[in-house]
């Protein structure tokens, strides 16, 4: 039995990982890694299982060419990037690069030389349509980050190896690690700070499996979080010492404090659905703790609040004394060295979409939108899209429509490992490696830790078939395309023998306390901003949304699950098990006349899915809970789409805290 070690890649927690293979070098095996120092031996089963879909049968080994007769059939990689570059090629050079669309999804983000060799190839490009999955994930982390800090790249890190008290916002860490943050020892963290005396905090609409391991968990209705935090900065804000909130090294806090003081305990109760009485005690719990580490994730970020909820619980960090400080939140230096050469390298530039006219976030324009730019004629209408590990027709809302703009589109070019619901579409796909089949370097994690560890990873096994890295891929194609390419180097690099050997000892920098506040934003007098004028629309928007579903309808939250990756993946056999089911509370389902195991059927204007009905304890009342991006029972099928469903400074998709109606599946089919 031969082992490597190396690191998982598919979010920020990059928990250690060691392959075992059998005698002829063939991986057999993921484990986690017991020796590793950050991660001690966690890893949740998307890593440990991750060989299942490296190996997999349905796997991607050659490229597809669209044939005559309209199927995808084999093909060369010369005879494919020539296809590609004969379809692109006039579209470019007839209507322009705006003309040609760009969409990438996460994993890019946690491969080194394939997202340097993506930022080549939209400079060599130079399209404004730029597409991620981040405004269905994060946007408004960025966006909110550029606004307090002056960088999308610049964000807190909570110190929870040091904290008396964790407030967790959305996040469950059990099943999904935790976005923005790299936990040590994963969620086991948690355990120790409350073996140590401290508390967590779970502010989730259900009792999560984090919750249920340790702390407590205190109910909120999905998509009302603001109102909770808006009410918490009010009340500790009154407070706090004098010379805190005339600080001169933030600005802005005024305005964010005359907001929050319209927001009393009673009123976020009402919106939220949490008792008065627990409100108070948090806030009780917060100001008598000697420090806090707050945390917010995705359940937060869909919300259609939550570049202002960022803002706002930084904000309350800073008035409780938790902000750049041990055991509260801390900054990386590495944060502020990337935000520099970001900036240095003129990739903060900000561009607007051609509809709605939305700002770009980290370069990249909402999702929300491909279709409209896609089906809306006019100058600068996509009329070809590139696909880079990415899966748009299921992760967006609005699946039916982006089918339809797809079928529209004169090319479509996708790499991937596996031929999703939107590599069925394409005229070319082409197949790339994946993160155990290449070497890597930790460049996202390290803005996010808090220890001094940068990590290198070399390839556990040799990619199927004829699948390359995606920065060879980018490069090859911007070579076809005839573009002034900037991508050799990463490519190069890829392919060559003299990259690092695998090792987690490299020592870098670290977080310390008292080391930002005046001196780290990237803002004028390198002051913290609490406030942008486009939140006072964002707060008109929160007084018309009750939080409250109306007589007869649920509101909608979604959820990742243990084992299914994100919807890049979804739409193929080996994503995990199905989960095709919905989870309503014990009385909701008494209250519908559903016994667990019956269907309900769940509907918008948008679209209805018919799923499982199971009952889940600690589920807030009137909650309906569904994964997201199965396919045959896609959760988008129910949300919004269009301009008008996105939070506008961010781009960010309004995914969470949608009413719909559920009625039981027999009664339906009676009617």
């Amino acid at each position: 039995m031969k082992t490597a070690r190396t690191y998982c890649r598919i979010c920020e927690a990059a928990c250690g990982l060691v392959v075992e293979s059998d005698e002829r070098g063939t991986p057999i095996k993921i484990r986690p890694d017991k020796e590793h120092p950050t991660s001690r031996g966690f890893a949740c089963a998307k890593g440990t299982r991750f060989l299942e879909l490296a190996t997999h049968p349905e796997r991607l080994r050659h490229p597809l060419l669209r044939s005559p007769d309209g199927t995808l059939s084999p093909a060369t990689w010369s005879d494919a990037l020539a296809a590609a570059a004969r379809g692109l090629k006039p579209i470019l050079e007839h209507h322009g690069p705006n003309s040609i669309g760009v969409y990438f999804g996460n994993p890019l983000a946690f491969n080194a030389l394939g997202s340097f060799g993506l930022l080549g190839f939209l400079t060599a490009l130079d399209s404004r349509n730029v597409f991620s999955a981040g405004s269905q994930d994060c946007n408004n982390k960025f966006a909110a980050a550029k606004v307090i800090h002056g960088s999308p790249m610049i964000h807190p890190v909570p110190d929870f190896a040091n904290t008396e008290l964790a407030v967790m916002f959305g996040s469950n860490p059990l099943v999904s690690q935790a976005s923005f943050v790299h936990l040590e020892g994963g969620s086991l963290v948690f355990d120790e700070l409350v073996k140590r005396g401290g508390d967590v905090i779970w502010i989730d609409p259900r009792r999560s499996e984090s919750a249920e391991r340790c702390g407590q968990h205190l109910p909120i209705r999905p998509g009302t979080d603001l109102w909770l935090i808006l009410a918490l900065l009010h009340q500790l804000a009154q407070t706090a010492p004098a010379n805190r909130l005339l600080d001169r090294r933030v600005t802005g806090l005024d305005e964010l404090l005359a907001a929050a003081a319209d927001v009393s305990i009673a009123r976020a109760a009402a919106r939220t659905g949490s008792p008065a009485e627990r409100i108070l005690a948090l806030v009780d719990r917060i100001a008598s703790a000697k420090s806090v580490a707050f945390h917010l994730s995705v359940g937060v970020n869909q919300s259609g609040f939550g570049t202002l909820a960022c803002t706002a619980l930084q904000a309350l960090s800073f008035v409780t004394g938790n902000l750049d400080a041990t055991g509260g939140s801390l900054f990386h230096p590495a944060a502020l060295m990337m935000a520099k050469a970001y900036r240095s390298a003129g990739l903060d530039r900000e561009l607007w979409s051609r509809i709605g006219r939305f700002p770009s976030v980290m370069g990249t324009l909402p999702g929300g939108i491909l279709a409209d730019e896609i089906l809306t004629v006019g100058p600068e209408q996509i009329r070809a899209l590139i696909v880079i590990a990415g899966n748009p027709v299921t992760s967006i809302p609005g699946g039916e429509r982006l089918l339809q703009a797809f079928k529209q589109l004169d090319y479509l070019v996708c790499v991937d490992h596996f031929e999703n619901d939107t590599g069925r579409l394409a005229d070319v796909l082409l197949p790339s490696s994946t993160w155990l089949e290449r070497w890597d370097f930790a460049t996202t994690t390290v803005p996010f830790q808090t220890t001094p560890l940068v990590q290198v990873a070399g390839a556990a096994m040799e990619p199927p078939g004829e699948a390359r890295h995606d920065a060879v891929v980018l490069s090859d194609l911007a070579r076809a395309m005839g573009l002034t390419s900037k991508t050799s180097w990463p490519a190069r690099l890829a392919e060559s023998r003299l990259l690092p050997k695998p090792r987690y000892g490299l020592r870098g920098l670290r977080p310390k306390p008292g080391k930002y506040l005046g001196r780290g934003p990237l803002t004028p007098g390198h002051q913290m901003r609490f406030w942008d004028p486009s939140f006072t629309d964002d707060l008109e928007r929160l007084e018309q949304s009750t939080g409250m579903p109306a007589k007869g309808e649920f509101v909608l939250l979604t959820r990742r699950r243990r084992l299914g990756h994100n919807s890049w993946i979804h739409g193929a056999t080996h994503d995990g098990e199905p989960e095709r089911v919905a989870w309503l509370g014990v009385d909701d389902l008494a209250e519908l006349g559903v016994t667990e195991g019956e269907s309900v059927v769940v509907e918008t204007a948008a679209g209805r899915l018919t799923l499982e009905a199971r009952a889940a304890d600690g589920l807030a009342l009137g909650t309906i809970v569904i994964p997201h991006g199965l396919p045959g029972a896609n959760v988008n099928a129910l949300i919004p789409s269009g301009p008008d469903a996105i939070e506008w400074l961010s781009g960010q998709h309004v995914m969470t805290g949608i009413p719909v109606k559920v009625s039981a599946a027999r009664a339906s089919a009676a009617a």
